[in-house]
């Protein structure tokens, strides 16, 4: 059943999604839309410089991704979701290729920088089975 899970979610996370990012800092939160890839069920995301989120992963580095569905919902209009929680740090020295967005600019490093997310759990919720419908996979 868990296997079943897992290679469900791995393919749930290969394909390109909107992903929300949040991270808990001192007396804040902060939350950012971000591209992601995905190496099974580990996920790396590409941060601009400016958002607070890295510093903040520095200070705590527990963080949650929330993957938005896309396309067409399921059943009775509704869609699935996955909220995957995870410890997350920065890429000492990332791989900028795949990632259009920095390979963009004359020097990644100086506009972007990639947090690598190891899993902890992963809740998937498939609303057309009800609000209440959740699996849970603890890594």
């Amino acid at each position: 059943m868990l296997d079943k899970l897992r290679d469900r979610l791995t393919a749930y996370l290969a394909e390109p999604r909107p992903c929300i990012l949040a991270v808990a800092g001192e007396g804040a939160a902060w939350a950012i839309p971000v591209p992601y890839r995905a190496c099974g069920l580990d996920i790396e995301c590409l941060l601009p410089r400016w958002a607070d989120a890295a510093y903040h992963v520095e200070q705590n580095p527990r963080v949650v991704l929330v993957f938005l569905p896309v396309g067409r919902a399921g059943a009775q209009g509704r869609a699935a979701w996955l909220q995957y929680r995870g410890a997350a740090r920065l890429a000492a020295s990332p791989d900028w290729s795949g990632w259009r967005a920095a390979t963009a600019s004359a020097s990644p490093p100086d506009l972007y920088c990639v947090l690598c997310v190891t899993p902890e759990r992963l809740d998937w919720i498939d609303e057309s089975r009800g609000w209440g419908a959740r699996e849970t996979l603890e890594v």
